[in-house]
C-alpha cells in the first residue's frame, strides 16, 4: 500500500473536494457507463457537509475582538464539550462511498440485462411451439405442453409423437427448433402426431416465445458451437522475432486505463553487461519480449496475448526481469482471458515482494483466498513463474519455490498471455503455455 501523500494543510478539506471530484466523474468519459447514481452523489454530499463546515469557519477572518473574551465567559475546563475537529478518514470515506456506488452499478446493469431482452423480445420475437421433447421412435415424444402456447392451443397432449412440423421430420431437439424457427410468429403450421399408435394431424399457430432469460445451449441447441481449444503446447523464445516489433503471434490490449501498452522484441539487456553472471541473463543472451512504456497511470494493466490460442486446464511459464520502473515492476502470466476487464492473473511484483493470483472482474482486481505468498525480486537478476490451472484449482510458483494455491469457479477457460502494471519495464524470455489432459 502507498502512503497517503496529500499535504497536512489540505487534509481537513480533502472531503469537500469529493464532490468536484464526483461532478467531474458526471462528464462522460472513456472508461464510464454514465454518471454516479444520485444516491451515492447524495450519500457523498451528506458525509462532506461536516467537512464543508469546518473548513469554512477555520477560512473565515476573525472578527474584532476575537480571542480576547473576557475570563468570566471561557466553560470551564472540565465542562467543555469535546471538539471533534479531524475529519473522516478518507479511506473509510472512500470505502463508504464505493459500497454506495458499486451496489447502483450492479442494481443498474441487473436492469439493463434485463431491458434488454425485454427490448428484444418486443423487437424480434423468436417463433415458439411451447413443447419439452426428446427423441422416441423416429420422432420426439411430447414430455410437457406449456399453458397459452402453441402446442396447447393446437391440443398436444404429454405422451404424443410429434413426426413432422409443415412436412419437415423432427427427430431431435436440434431439428425440432429448426423446424420451429423457419416459421414466422403469427404463420399456420400442421403438426404430423402419433398418438396411441394411431397418426394424426393438428392445427396449430405459432406464437412468441414468452419472457426468458436464458439465451444458451438448452434454449437453441442447433446453434451452440462448442469452444475450440488448443491441443498442442506453444513456445516462444523470440530469437527469430524482429527487433522492435510485437511478434505476429501476439496481440497486445490495455486493462484499465493510459497509454496503450507498447510490447516489442528486444535485445536481453542484462546481457549488455559483460559483468552480469549467467543466470542474471536471457536464456541465449539474445532477443526478449518488453514491455517498453514508461506511463506511470497506476490502474494500466499492459498484456500481449497469444493470438488464437484458448484453453480451458492449462499451464503458463515464463523467464522473466525487471529492466525498470520507477512506480512499479511487476510480471504475470494471464490465463482463461475473456477481455481486458475479465481473466486470471498470477503476478510477482518487485515493490510488494510477493506472488498474487487475482481474479479480474468487470475491471477489478480481487486477491484470491490462499493466493498470495512472500517472493522477494527486487533485483535486476533473471526470475522463473508458472501458473496452472486445473478445473477450479489455480497454483502459481515464483522460482521454483514459493508457491499460492487456490480455487475459483469464476473463468474455466480462455486466452492465455503476459502481463504488467504501470510503468513496468519487463523482459521475458521462453514463455510456454501446455493444455493439461
Amino acid at each position: 500500500m502507498k502512503p497517503n501523500t496529500l499535504p497536512p494543510r489540505l487534509r481537513p478539506i480533502s472531503a469537500v473536494s469529493l464532490a468536484a471530484c464526483l461532478a467531474l466523474a458526471s462528464l462522460p468519459c472513456g472508461g464510464c457507463h454514465g454518471p454516479p447514481s444520485a444516491r451515492a452523489a447524495q450519500q457523498a454530499q451528506a458525509l462532506e457537509a461536516p467537512h464543508a463546515a469546518r473548513a469554512q469557519q477555520a477560512a473565515a477572518p476573525a472578527a474584532p475582538g476575537a480571542g480576547h473574551a473576557p475570563a468570566s465567559s471561557a466553560a470551564p475546563a472540565s465542562t467543555a464539550a469535546p471538539s471533534d475537529s479531524r475529519p473522516e478518514d478518507p479511506a473509510r470515506l472512500r470505502l463508504r462511498l464505493l459500497a454506495a456506488m458499486d451496489a447502483d452499478i450492479e442494481a443498474a446493469a441487473t436492469r439493463a440485462h434485463l431491458d434488454a431482452r425485454l427490448l428484444l423480445d418486443r423487437a424480434l420475437p423468436i417463433p415458439y411451439l411451447g413443447v419439452d421433447a426428446d427423441p422416441a421412435d423416429g420422432g420426439m415424444k411430447v414430455a410437457h405442453v406449456y399453458p397459452a402456447t402453441a402446442a396447447e392451443q393446437a391440443g398436444l397432449r404429454p405422451g404424443d409423437n410429434l413426426r413432422a412440423l409443415a412436412g419437415e421430420p423432427v427427430t431431435s431437439k436440434a431439428t425440432l427448433g429448426r423446424a420451429i424457427r423457419s416459421h414466422a410468429v403469427g404463420e399456420s403450421v400442421d403438426l404430423s402426431v402419433l398418438r396411441d399408435g394411431a397418426p394424426i394431424v393438428l392445427h396449430a399457430t405459432i406464437g412468441p416465445r414468452p419472457e426468458e432469460d436464458e439465451d444458451e445451449q438448452e434454449q437453441f441447441p442447433d446453434l451452440w458451437v462448442p469452444p475450440v481449444f488448443a491441443r498442442e503446447p506453444v513456445r516462444f523464445d523470440f530469437e527469430h522475432e524482429a527487433l522492435g516489433a510485437l511478434p505476429g503471434a501476439f496481440t497486445q490490449v490495455l486493462g484499465g486505463h493510459g497509454e496503450p501498452p507498447r510490447y516489442l522484441v528486444s535485445a536481453d539487456s542484462a546481457a549488455a553487461d559483460a559483468d552480469a553472471a549467467p543466470g542474471d541473463r536471457g536464456a541465449a543472451g539474445g532477443r526478449v519480449l518488453r514491455q517498453d512504456s514508461a506511463d506511470i497511470t497506476g490502474i494500466r494493466f499492459p498484456m500481449a496475448l497469444v493470438d488464437g490460442w484458448r484453453a480451458a486446464d492449462v499451464e503458463g511459464r515464463v523467464r522473466f526481469r525487471f529492466a525498470g520502473g520507477r512506480i512499479d515492476r511487476a510480471a504475470g502470466i494471464v490465463l482463461r482471458y475473456r477481455d481486458p476487464g475479465n481473466y486470471l492473473v498470477a503476478r510477482v511484483n518487485a515493490a510488494e515482494a510477493d506472488l498474487r493470483i487475482f481474479r479480474v472482474a468487470g475491471g477489478l482486481r480481487t486477491t484470491l483466498p490462499g493466493g498470495k505468498v512472500a517472493a522477494p525480486c527486487d533485483d535486476g537478476a533473471w526470475h522463473e513463474l508458472s501458473f496452472r490451472a486445473r478445473g477450479t484449482e489455480l497454483t502459481a510458483s515464483f522460482n521454483g519455490s514459493a508457491t499460492a494455491t487456490t480455487h475459483d469457479a469464476w473463468f474455466l477457460d480462455g486466452g492465455v498471455g503476459v502481463w504488467t502494471k504501470s510503468d513496468s519495464l519487463t523482459e521475458f524470455d521462453e514463455l510456454s503455455f501446455t493444455p493439461l489432459p
